[in-house]
Formats: C-alpha cells, sequence, structure tokens
C-alpha cells in the first residue's frame, strides 16, 4: 500500500511547469499540466521572441467552471501539451490578479467578436503582445485545428492581422468622446432609463444570463431618496425580493451565487463570489432602511452567517468558492453540494422526526421538486414560494443533509479590493444591526495590517505568503471607500487621515491627463461602466468629492470635475448602463452635506429617518452642529431637533 502511494506521487509529478512555485491558486491547479505553462513575465515574452515563437495566452480564474472544463479536455492533454509545447509560449494568467491584463484582452475580444467575453479567454499573440486571435471556451478538436491553422499561417498575414487588432483597441482606448451638458433632470432622465432595460415580470436589468447588478440596484434606492420617485423604489424592492425567493440565493445557508442562467432567477451558476455578496449586503441594507422589510434583514443576516462560515480566515476573507463539487464518486459535478435528491431528503426529513405530511409541506415550500428541476429533472435546487420565513428546523436539517457532502474548492487568496468592498457591506449593515460596525472595524484593521506596507497598498496574496503585488486602481478606490465608512460609523480619526492619504495617492498613481488607469505604469486605461463589480475609476470620483467636501483642500475637484466632463457622453446618453458614475454625478449635482460637531454628539446622532443618500458626519470643536455642502457652511445650529429640520428644508430644495 505505502508503494502504491509513492508511486502515485510519483507519477502526479511526472508533468510540471513553473506554475508550481505561483501563489496563485488558479495557477497552481495547472501546475501538473504537460503544457509548459509561464506566467506573465518579461521573461516569457523575452523567450517567446527570442525564439520567434507565438504566444498562447489563456486568462481565468480558479472558480471558473468552463476553466475546469477546457483545463481537462486540452490543457491535461499530451497531444495538445505537445502542440503548444512545441510551436507557442503558453502563458497563464490569473484574472483575479492580473485584472488590468484582463481588462486589456477582453476589450479586445469585444472589439473583434462584437460581443462580451467571458472565462477562460483564449488568445493568440505575436512574441510582442499583439493580439491575433480571441476565443473563450474552445473544445478539444476546436483547439487543435486553431492552432494547426495558425501555424501554418504565413507570419506576414498574421502581422497584418495583429496591427489591425492592435490599431482598433488603441484607437477605443483613447477615443475621446466630445463632452457634453450634463441635463438637468439627470435623475429622472436615469429612471426612465432603468425603466427601459427593466424586466417587468421576473425583475432585474437583463434577460438570461442574469446578474444581480447590484450598483444599479444601489443608485435606484439613492434615486428615489432624491426623487421619491416610486418607480426608482419599486424596480429597485421588486428585484431584490424576486432574487430573495429565487435559487439565485441560497435558500439552506444563505449568501448568493454569481449569476442565475434563466429569466426567472431559479436556477444559478453556483459560484458564490466575495464581491457579490458584498454588493448585494449592501443593497439589501440600504433597501432595509428604507423599507423595514424583514425579509432584508433576513437575507442579510444569512448572507453574512454564511460568509463568516466558509470565508473567513483569521478575520480576513477568501475570494470565492467553486461551482463543481465532488459526487459520490469523486467526480466534479457542477452545483452537486447544493442540489437535493427529492427521495432521499424526504426520507432523511422523516428519519430525522418530522411527519411526512409536513416534510412533503416543506420540500414544496422550497421548491425541492420530486421531478426535479435541474441537470435534467435529475436533481432539485431551493427556491422559495413565499416571502415568509418558515420551516426554521427543516431548513437546518437540510443544511446538515447537504453537510454530508463534500464543500466546493475555495480560493483562498486574500484580495484587497474585495474585503475591502465587503468591510464596506459589514459598515453598511449597521442599520440591521449595530453589532457588525464593530466586526467591521476589526477586519478593516486586519486588513490594512497585512495589506498596507510602507504607506503602499498590496492587490492580493495567498496566505502565509506575504503581499508581494503592488495594488491596482481597484485596491485603492475600494479601501478608501471602506476608509470613509470606518470614519462615518467611528469618527475614529485614524481612518479619515488614511482615507485623505489613500485618496491623493491614488491621484498619483493612476490619474494622468483626464484619464484613469488601472495599473501604476499608466498602460490600461479604466472605464467607467461596471462589469462583475462596480467600476473603480467611477467611485474615485465619489472618494474625491467626498474627500475634497470633509478636508475643505479643493486641489483635487479639478480631478473630478474633468473626469465627470471627460465621461459626460456617456452619462447624457444613457445614464443607466452607469449607475456607479451616476451615483458619483449626482452625489455632486445634487448637494453632498457634511454634519460637523463633537465626537461624541455626532455618534449618536441617527440620520436612519431622514431618506437622502448623501449625509454625512465629521468630528469638529464646534459648540452645536453645522451643516457645509462641497462649496459652502450653512449656519452654526444649537441641537439636534435644530438640525434635522435644516437637513429636511435642504434637501427638499
Amino acid at each position: 500500500m505505502k508503494f502504491l502511494i509513492i508511486l502515485l506521487l510519483f507519477i502526479s509529478t511526472l508533468f510540471t511547469n513553473e506554475l508550481k512555485n505561483s501563489t496563485s491558486p488558479y495557477l497552481l491547479q495547472h501546475k501538473n499540466n504537460p503544457v509548459n505553462w509561464m506566467e506573465w513575465s518579461n521573461r516569457a515574452f523575452r523567450k517567446a521572441k527570442k525564439q520567434n515563437k507565438l504566444i498562447f495566452l489563456s486568462i481565468g480564474y480558479s472558480t471558473c467552471h468552463w476553466c475546469h472544463v477546457m483545463a481537462k479536455e486540452s490543457f491535461s492533454q499530451k497531444d495538445v501539451a505537445k502542440v503548444l509545447n512545441r510551436y507557442f509560449v503558453p502563458i497563464k494568467v490569473d484574472k483575479e490578479r492580473k485584472s488590468d491584463i484582463d481588462s486589456y484582452y477582453q476589450l479586445g475580444f469585444r472589439l473583434v467578436n462584437n460581443r462580451g467575453g467571458g472565462w477562460p479567454l483564449t488568445v493568440i499573440l505575436l512574441p510582442n503582445k499583439k493580439p491575433i486571435f480571441f476565443a473563450t471556451y474552445m473544445p478539444k478538436d476546436a483547439l487543435l485545428n486553431l492552432l494547426n491553422q495558425i501555424v501554418n499561417t504565413k507570419r506576414e498575414k498574421l502581422e497584418k492581422i495583429a496591427n489591425s487588432i492592435d490599431r482598433a483597441i488603441k484607437e477605443a482606448q483613447n477615443t475621446k468622446l466630445p463632452p457634453v451638458k450634463i441635463p438637468h433632470n439627470l435623475a429622472n432622465k436615469a429612471i426612465s432609463g432603468f425603466k427601459a432595460i427593466y424586466d417587468n415580470k421576473n425583475y432585474g436589468f437583463s434577460i438570461e444570463p442574469k446578474f444581480p447588478q447590484a450598483s444599479s440596484i444601489n443608485t435606484l434606492l439613492n434615486l428615489y431618496e432624491i426623487t421619491k420617485n416610486k418607480d426608482a423604489l419599486n424596480m429597485a424592492i421588486n428585484t431584490l425580493k424576486a432574487m430573495a425567493k429565487g435559487g439565485v440565493y441560497d435558500q439552506i445557508e444563505g449568501g448568493f451565487f454569481r449569476y442565475s442562467i434563466d429569466r426567472a432567477w431559479q436556477i444559478p451558476h453556483f459560484e458564490k463570489m466575495l464581491y457579490t455578496n458584498a454588493e448585494l449586503i449592501s443593497a439589501y441594507s440600504k433597501a432595509y432602511k428604507i423599507t423595514k422589510n424583514p425579509l432584508f434583514a433576513r437575507v442579510v443576516k444569512e448572507s453574512i452567517a454564511n460568509i463568516e462560515k466558509y470565508f473567513n480566515y483569521k478575520g480576513l476573507y477568501f475570494s470565492a468558492s467553486n461551482a463543481d463539487s465532488k459526487d459520490e464518486n469523486g467526480k466534479e459535478k457542477e452545483g452537486y453540494y447544493y442540489i437535493f435528491d427529492y427521495e432521499r431528503a424526504l426520507e432523511y426529513l422523516i428519519n430525522s422526526g418530522i411527519s411526512k405530511k409536513e416534510a412533503k409541506e416543506a420540500l414544496d415550500y422550497f421548491g425541492i421538486e420530486s421531478m426535479g428541476n435541474f441537470d435534467g429533472g435529475e436533481y432539485s435546487h431551493a427556491h422559495i414560494k413565499s416571502n415568509t420565513s418558515k420551516y426554521t428546523k427543516i431548513k437546518k436539517l437540510l443544511a446538515n443533509l447537504r453537510a454530508k457532502k463534500e464543500y466546493p474548492f475555495i480560493d483562498k487568496k486574500i484580495n484587497t479590493a474585495w474585503n475591502a468592498l465587503y468591510i464596506k457591506a459589514l459598515f453598511d449593515t449597521s442599520v440591521v444591526d449595530k453589532n457588525f460596525t464593530n466586526i467591521a472595524t476589526n477586519r478593516l484593521d486586519n486588513l490594512l495590517q497585512l495589506m498596507y506596507k510602507n504607506r503602499e497598498l498590496y492587490h492580493q496574496t495567498l496566505l502565509p505568503n506575504k503581499p508581494k503585488q503592488l495594488g491596482l486602481l481597484e485596491d485603492y478606490s475600494f479601501v478608501a471607500n471602506a476608509l470613509f465608512s470606518a470614519y462615518q460609523n467611528t469618527l475614529n480619526s485614524k481612518y479619515l487621515e488614511l482615507y485623505n492619504e489613500v485618496v491623493k495617492k491614488s491621484v498619483n498613481l493612476f490619474y494622468k491627463n483626464g484619464n484613469w488607469y488601472l495599473n501604476r505604469d499608466k498602460t490600461i486605461k479604466a472605464s467607467f461602466d461596471d462589469g462583475s463589480y462596480k467600476s473603480a475609476a467611477a467611485l474615485m470620483v465619489e472618494n474625491i468629492l467626498k474627500y475634497v467636501a470633509i478636508s475643505g483642500d479643493y486641489s483635487l475637484l479639478k480631478v473630478a470635475k474633468k473626469s465627470i466632463k471627460n465621461s459626460s457622453y456617456y452619462l447624457a446618453k444613457a445614464p443607466q448602463y452607469y449607475p456607479t458614475l451616476l451615483n458619483s454625478v449626482l452625489l455632486k449635482k445634487e448637494e453632498l452635506y457634511i454634519i460637523k460637531g463633537k465626537k461624541e454628539p455626532l455618534l449618536e446622532l441617527n440620520l436612519e429617518d431622514i431618506l437622502y443618500p448623501y449625509l454625512y458626519k465629521k468630528a469638529d470643536k464646534l459648540k452645536g452642529f453645522q451643516i457645509c455642502g462641497l462649496q459652502s457652511c450653512y449656519s452654526t445650529l444649537k441641537n439636534i431637533k435644530r438640525l434635522k429640520k435644516e437637513l429636511e428644508i435642504l434637501i427638499k430644495k
């Protein structure tokens, strides 16, 4: 037996490549491929130039289902490896580690194919990094045919294609649409825009696959608070309710899956991402603040409990969990951990002391069907048929039954930007439970201790390794946002001081001549449209406006104004497609208010009953309270009653 184990270990190491030394969970998944993968590096490109080889670039991430499929079908096979190793320099990129590289080539895919890309992203490059071909997942035969075709194509022809694509990407990045005047009725125009893309039947803002689009929901809730337009509120609330009832929400253990493959939010793609849950927890918290609907509070608490159970590691958070998990035979199967066999579930509940009648009623309530509703009808996935909270005991029993299976793979890297998003969400949940503020503060301190060294922010690491990759725009933008929330909830000056420092440094590192860049060498421009999560560049505009208002330093105001001016064409044309940018512009257009006063009275000041999205606090040595806008301050007020009355007058203007 001992000999057999040694033999198996030896066989598993017959194929290794340089990815074995990586700190990326995704790259480590490919360390035993027979493909001679290299990481994205100058050394890899020098090799390609020296050997005059094309580059086969594969971009993915560790919990990507189709990345796993392509790895098994193609990258684990000797015949594919033989072609890649002989004719190409194969490079693997973790898109969550190098989001700037991924963004650049996703733009290329979109320009060439006239549609959005995805993962795995397959790109063939010349040695000078210019792309000649883009695809996403490719079956093995199609991949081999493509590789043979490209190998047998004359280099002159490939260079012509590459130059054409390279010009198109550069033109797309450098195109400056003429600035236009932002409509005076921007808020109402945005609401009309959201109505035009709103699904009145199933709710949400797309057809299929259906993503939660939390930034759109958050902005709609802000629009309601500004305008009191019930359409804005109803679009947001109906979507939140539909997701809370649907299969896109884990009805048994809490937390959201990445998206739904159908229009009705019922059948999810079973990945759980830290960023998805972070942004949705914020949205549900804000909806609870406005409506006091107990469903929203329950979703917030269950989602946090789920993240804390599976993603929390020493007060920081892992990145994601896989859609696939192992069945009884050890075979990876999409959604296996989350789905139920109806008869097994029924038998388990009865054996646990639940009457047959109640067990059947509960399974019907949870949408776990005898004919199945997932994977060809073989298995069932839970979704509830009403918004009421029922069958608490049975939910726990179903969680226990599910726990008999192996939990999906968890990507254990600590991503700074995503941790900051989640920490910001924890601060937002203070409207649901004040205790979350203490948790959020602790987590923020942990993140800063690990990722903020010598006044430098780092992007990610796989513990126990120390972080080495310097921070990207998204890290600075989201950490700044979390720091501002920390200050608002604690009025601890250390968070405000660090917020000011991070915002100013962000401008120095990632802004130049009216443009925001994803990376420090300012080679890849940042977009203002929201992708899988909110736009870091758009959020930086908000960060700067808050910085100007709370610090009184107007030196950066021109940066925010120029950013808004350069993006005005998009906002004027279709503001609904740029929700984070829209929110930043509304913050300036509708006016933000800083309430100044002594620390203790300000901490006790409850602003939850004033429905306006841009109210903030700053500790000061004033007698009483003072309200300041972005440009000027108003008279000092002696007590909270007068303060709230004055705020209501200002908000209604």
